[in-house]
């Protein structure tokens, strides 16, 4: 650390998700942008555009031993995250990673062991639904106990209908519905439930009627997962889906012994409802963006505070690695069509 109150954050990767990250983080106070590490071409010259002065670097190992950042945004392909991770804790450098933290249960507790190695560090792994006020003050309230204890708890994400060459790179190398799409909402739901209860076994089943090539990956274009836990007090559902023909719909639902509480229950972009001759309706969002984009930029508030203020965050590495092996298990459960332990490392 530099020891001043403006936190300089690299970022590796600079794709689409990448540069959401870079034009919060300009628009966040006392945060500045420095540098910036990618292999592809066209993302650097984007960053050299867009943001005033920035170093650039196409070597991770040259970027992440440089001198001009005190803190890495990694949102680079998750199969490069546990290596990378590790690279920024060697040259003291705190890390704020996408999600998955790992691509796999085993790299995703190594990692999380690795860092708790650096104390002076901080390392979180993103997920906004943490920041996104409704999930936050859903948590608040479970917490006062004005639900009682949680029985059930089931979240879904689904996604709007795109049949594009896009899409399907996208998918070969996503890892499954359960690991990629549903990862935000098992880590919602750990969230929610705000213990630290340990997962048992995941059933995971899907259909492919809508895109039947997904099949060749291993993967649905719809998913329902059942989680279990070794507590046995409460059960968690969550629910994917590639094909939503009117939108995206993020959606969670808390059953307690004493009442529920239900977020984004219908599928509104604003609270507003329209009435012509063709009835009443109203408009729901084409992309999680239009409801969680302020709660990626609140999160990257949420990181700065922590390491100029020391501010306690929402984030929960341990969670991050819980929500990989979970993933990984509906993964396993649905391709061999059979419970599947839910192994934590």
């Amino acid at each position: 650390m530099t020891g001043s109150k403006v936190l300089r954050m690299g970022i590796a990767g600079c794709g689409r998700m990448g540069q959401i990250h870079v034009e919060n983080m300009i628009d966040t106070r006392f945060i500045q942008v420095t540098a910036v590490c990618s292999v592809v071409k066209s993302e650097l010259e984007w960053a050299k555009n867009n943001v005033e002065g920035i170093a650039t670097f196409e070597d991770y190992d040259e970027f992440i031993k440089s001198d001009v950042f005190d803190a890495v945004l990694i949102v680079t392909p998750s199969a490069l995250h546990a290596q990378q991770v590790k690279a920024a804790l060697t040259q003291n450098k705190h890390v704020f990673c996408e999600k998955p933290i790992c691509s796999n249960a085993v790299d995703a507790w190594e990692l999380y062991y690795e860092t708790l190695k650096y104390p002076h560090l901080k390392v979180c792994c993103g997920f906004p639904r943490r920041y996104a006020k409704p999930y936050v003050e859903a948590r608040k309230r479970i917490a006062n106990g004005d639900i009682g204890e949680v029985m059930t708890i089931r979240s879904q994400t689904t996604d709007l209908y795109a049949r594009n060459d896009f899409m399907m790179k996208y998918i070969a190398t996503s890892g499954g519905i359960f690991v990629d799409c549903c990862i935000h909402d098992i880590d919602a739901c750990l969230y929610l439930i705000g213990k630290d209860k340990t997962p048992d076994t995941a059933y995971g089943t899907g259909t492919t009627n809508v895109f039947p090539e997904f099949k060749a990956f291993g993967d649905v274009d719809d998913g329902m997962g059942i989680i279990t836990f070794k507590e046995s007090d409460v059960i968690m559902n969550v629910y994917g889906s590639r094909d939503n023909r009117h939108g995206h719909h993020s959606m969670t639902e808390v059953i307690g012994t004493k009442g529920r509480l239900l977020i984004n229950g219908e599928p509104r972009l604003i609270s507003l409802e329209i009435s012509d001759e063709n009835g009443t309706r109203m408009e729901g969002p084409a992309s999680h963006m239009e409801i969680f984009g302020y709660a990626f930029k609140l999160e990257i508030e949420a990181f700065r505070d922590w390491i100029l203020e020391d501010k306690a965050p929402n984030f929960n590495l341990k969670d991050a690695a819980k929500a990989v092996s979970i993933g990984s298990a509906l993964m396993e459960s649905l391709r061999g069509k059979k419970i599947a332990e839910v192994k934590l490392y």
